[in-house]
């Protein structure tokens, strides 16, 4: 028998009354009358999984799914609730970090969501549906920098908002950023919190490749690197994976292309591979920013909040030098 995690009120709050049939989602929502008599209005919405095109991506936990209900679209996220005989998810800690930042105020930066429902086996996540998927297809080849630093800055609004609250994302890459309008004048929200929890619950670490797609996973975030670095996450881990988005936005391609340079790197035999940055002309600053944000040391990382006021972020790009960085 599977244990139902707890959660907040505010996530009890957001659970939608639902029947399942199949691929068919009936919800009841309520909402106030007008008068005595009808205190209480009752409506039903039916959704059904969009056809032969309904699937929208998978990750280590979860499966997306596209669904419609007369014209309106979403996308539903599928949690297992149990991947492996004994070994449960707390989806608890997914659904309260996406609650959180689903209140308008934060509505510019995260991917929302209209609340959750559960069937015996599985959690379903409903979102927002943007059309325009997520950045990772849209990485073939390097954006212009000036375009590159409008999603960066736009990102790490998202993280300030994250760390500021006391939550780590720590699975920040391409595909789990998500494009509103895109370029030239990109718009972009952080969606999938599968990995989301609170600073203070994250002394035990899984050191394990499903907590963080490498080639932008932090090297403590995969048990390498010095046994200092490895003792916890921290915020650290999400500035590491910026600096490989950002990477990659500039490049097309992630920095280290395998757990060998990764580990060589962390443990300082091998230098940061500038090569690709110097190749595509990137400026001075932006490589700054870059060997910055990955340091293999998470306290030399800055904070969000201190990254943003980096001079790549506050400084015309035309202005900035190109020349190689000086190590």
């Amino acid at each position: 028998m599977i244990q139902q995690p707890l959660v907040s009120d505010l996530v009890h709050d957001s659970k939608i009354e639902t029947v399942l049939d199949g691929n068919v989602a009936q919800h009841t929502y309520y909402s106030s009358g007008q008068s005595a008599r009808e205190r209480i209005v009752r409506r039903k919405e039916t959704w059904v999984r969009d056809g032969s095109t309904a699937f929208l991506g998978q990750g280590a936990y979860g499966t997306v799914f596209r669904e419609r209900c007369d014209q309106r679209l979403r996308a539903v996220k599928a949690i297992k609730k149990c991947v492996v005989v004994g070994e449960e998810l707390d989806y608890a800690r997914e659904l309260e970090a996406i609650i959180k930042f689903s209140h308008p105020k934060y509505s510019h930066c995260f991917v929302r969501s209209y609340g959750w429902f559960e069937s015996a086996d599985s959690v379903f996540i409903t979102m927002e549906y943007l059309r325009h998927g997520d950045l990772q297809k849209r990485l073939t080849q390097p954006l212009p920098e000036g375009q590159a630093r409008q999603i960066i800055a736009q990102v790490l609004e998202g993280l300030q908002h994250m760390h500021n609250n006391g939550f780590v994302h720590r699975e920040l890459k391409p595909g789990n950023i998500m494009i509103v309008t895109p370029g030239p004048e990109w718009f972009v929200k952080i969606t999938d919190f599968g990995i989301s929890k609170r600073r203070q619950e994250c002394a035990t670490t899984l050191h394990t490749l499903q907590r963080g797609a490498f080639g932008f996973a932090a090297p403590e975030a995969l048990g390498l690197g010095s046994d200092d670095s490895r003792a916890s996450y921290t915020f650290a881990v999400d500035m590491w994976s910026l600096g490989a988005v950002t990477y990659k936005i500039l490049t097309s391609v992630a920095p280290f292309q395998s757990l060998v340079d990764l580990f060589r790197y962390a443990t300082g035999i091998l230098d940061f591979p500038l090569s690709e940055l110097y190749t595509h002309n990137i400026t001075k600053t932006a490589q700054d920013l870059v060997l910055t944000l990955m340091s293999p040391q998470p306290n030399r990382r800055p904070s969000a909040s201190a990254a943003s006021g980096h001079l790549w972020f506050t400084s015309d790009i035309g202005d900035l030098p190109r020349h190689e960085l000086e190590l």
